[in-house]
């Protein structure tokens, strides 16, 4: 194993003198199996130890210190790690992807930094909640997609972000999510999962692959085995899911199944699942707890491998989540992880500096040790770097550099933006109207706007200038930040905020129970008998912790949000078509923009989950 030199002397001593020659690489993707067992072969336990790792680079500096600036551009030090470590793959976020033109040119310097085989270059796109691309087509997210009902339209999505992607450089993006949504107060998944009906899930999601797959771009189901049903967020806790495995089988196993045949990999999740392995660990605070399935042998080799009959890449989920820091040694978990049967461990920790470097050193060290006293670890190690390889080489992954020009014309095309607005337009789900909607605009109007954030209420005033343009109307905009779940305005402050007004928009996000401000702006607009629109912005259920709403529609995501460092970004095109479905022009019921068509993929439930409020499949129209 080779420790990290000065960067001074990286030129001479960085010859990537193992890369694998295009002429020869072409020729192995004609026989994979046996060019994968040869190349493993002739591989040191530190090669084989890099295909098996998938890193982040999210921020770099070069001192150590704490002044560290966003991983954009590629530096002879990281260079250097790659190429040192053997390491197979890099995974990037929003942070690396400033534009186009610097994500092709990152991306082709990653792989010039590459030891051997080609890495795999992966991201999450997923669409909707979960994009990176800064500049990219985001489509409007998966559950929006439940919405339409659409195979066709979710194979579209598949196919632009298989396009944009591969176009830029990536080979390999995480997803689709295959969680059955099955507890609506699920805070991690909601959106990111299609429906709480697993066939619906699985026909969608098979969808979405054979649309990504034209460009050769590789996917991971997420997250086995089933992060629907969860009440608490990975990224900072371990859940424990207490289904019995009947039910398990029925509900979140059933899309896995259904769609296992057709993807490239799958993603464990941290969570517990007692009837699937109810055996526990000793955590560092020295608390019993239960298996995460990411550790658990028993779900991902008994019955992810042995008894599904899968063959396919398994995955971590990323290994610096605190389900798993908070609870486990960094080394031993990794370990762990390996010997459950993950083939590729992702984020091991985060590289930012030489220090932890270091940390990247001492887990080498550690596996090497481990393997010398425990051949089953070591033969645990090489079965997943073969698998990787032969990944690779059966999926003809190349690290031949693309073309910025060719990019910039695919990358958040014209066309590209037309498809994501039709797919949200199809959406929009009308959830309650009486007699509220379409609203009738007039030469003039008053339009109030209440949300939880600043810009949240610039991007609904962005959009109402321009369907004011479109209907050649006036629109008098006035808008209020207000934490819509706390009580600290008054019935007073309200009415004579919406005194006035013509139309009252009032945008909620992930509503729960007893949201006292939200309540009181429905009850003053209803006692000024002022029409009022409640705009579900991202999950459907709001409804369900209101009373009295007249008028109510679900856009499925407002906002992109990394959890991991709470990076956000708009998702346009769904507030977008939403509002274009509330008014009618001066000409009457024909003229409007865009009607509702969408119809609810999940049930929305009474806060105590004893009734079905509004089916699933349940949607207004109009006209």
């Amino acid at each position: 194993m080779k420790k990290i030199i000065p960067a001074i002397l990286l030129f001479s001593t960085c010859t990537n003198a193992g890369v694998i020659p295009d002429s020869q690489l072409k020729e192995m993707w004609l026989s994979p199996k046996i060019s994968a067992e040869k190349v493993i072969s002739k591989m040191n336990f530190d090669e084989k130890l890099g295909q098996i790792l998938m890193v982040d680079i999210r921020s770099w500096s070069n001192d150590n210190s704490s002044d560290k600036k966003p991983f954009t551009e590629i530096n002879d030090t990281v260079s250097q790690i790659i190429h040192d470590y053997h390491l197979g793959s890099i995974i990037l976020f929003r942070e690396n992807l400033i534009d186009t033109p610097q994500t092709v040119e990152l991306i082709n310097n990653l792989q010039r930094a590459r030891s051997n085989l080609p890495l795999f270059i992966s991201t999450d796109q997923e669409g909707g909640y979960v994009t990176r691309l800064r500049v990219g087509t985001e489509m409007p997210g998966n559950m929006a997609l439940g919405a339409t009902r659409s195979a066709k339209l979710a194979q579209q999505a598949g196919s632009v972000h298989g396009y944009e992607l591969s176009s830029l450089g990536f080979n390999f993006n995480f997803g689709p999510v295959v969680d059955v949504n099955n507890n609506q107060n699920n805070p991690v998944i909601g959106v990111r999962s299609y429906s709480d009906d697993p066939v619906l899930v699985g026909e969608l999601a098979r969808s979405y692959i054979q649309g990504i797959h034209k460009s050769n771009v590789l996917t991971s189901l997420k997250h086995f085995p089933g992060h629907g049903n969860v009440s608490s967020d990975t990224h900072f806790a371990l859940p424990t899911v207490n289904i019995d495995k009947a039910a398990w089988q029925q509900i979140e196993l059933k899309p896995f199944v259904d769609v296992m045949p057709v993807t490239d990999a799958i993603m464990t999740a941290h969570i517990v699942v007692p009837a699937l392995d109810n055996t526990q660990l000793t955590n560092i605070k020295g608390e019993k707890i239960g298996t995460p399935a990411t550790l658990s042998k028993p779900i991902l080799t008994d019955i992810l491998r042995n008894q599904l009959k899968y063959n396919g890449l398994i995955l971590t989920d990323a290994m610096d989540m605190g389900a798993i820091t908070n609870n486990f040694d960094r080394n031993w978990s990794i370990k762990q992880a390996i010997m459950a049967g993950n083939d590729i461990v992702l984020m091991p920790m985060e590289i930012k500096n030489s220090a932890s470097v270091e940390q990247l050193n001492a887990l080498y060290g550690y596996l090497k040790a481990e393997s010398a006293k425990d051949p089953a670890l070591k033969q645990r190690i090489d079965d997943a770097a073969q698998r990787v390889i032969y990944t690779k080489l059966n999926k003809r992954i190349s690290p031949d550099p693309h073309d910025t020009a060719i990019a910039e014309k695919i990358v958040a095309s014209e066309n590209h933006k037309n498809i994501e607005n039709f797919i949200s337009e199809q959406a929009i789900t009308l959830i309650k109207n009486d007699n509220v909607l379409p609203y009738h605009l007039k030469p003039q109007n008053g339009i109030m706007v209440f949300s939880d954030e600043k810009p949240r209420n610039e991007l609904i005033t962005k959009h109402l200038h321009d369907i004011a343009n479109q209907f050649h109307v006036t629109f008098d905009v006035k808008s209020q930040v207000i934490k819509l779940d706390k009580d600290d305005i008054s019935s007073e402050d309200i009415a004579n905020q919406i005194k006035g007004q013509n139309f009252i928009i009032l945008a909620t996000y992930n509503l729960k129970l007893n949201p006292v401000n939200a309540q009181r702006i429905i009850d003053a607009a209803n006692k000024e008998n002022i029409p009022l629109v409640v705009i579900s912005s991202r999950n459907p259920y709001d409804i369900a912790y209101l009373s009295g709403v007249k008028a109510n529609i679900a856009i499925y995501g407002i906002t992109g949000f990394d959890v991991t460092n709470n990076v956000r970004n708009s998702l346009e095109t769904n507030i977008r078509s939403g509002l274009r479905t509330l008014f009618q022009g001066p000409k009457g019921k024909l003229d409007v923009l865009a009607e509702p068509r969408g119809k609810l993929p999940v049930d929305i439930r009474t806060p105590d989950n004893s009734q079905i409020l509004y089916p699933r499949g349940y949607g207004l129209t109009m006209l």
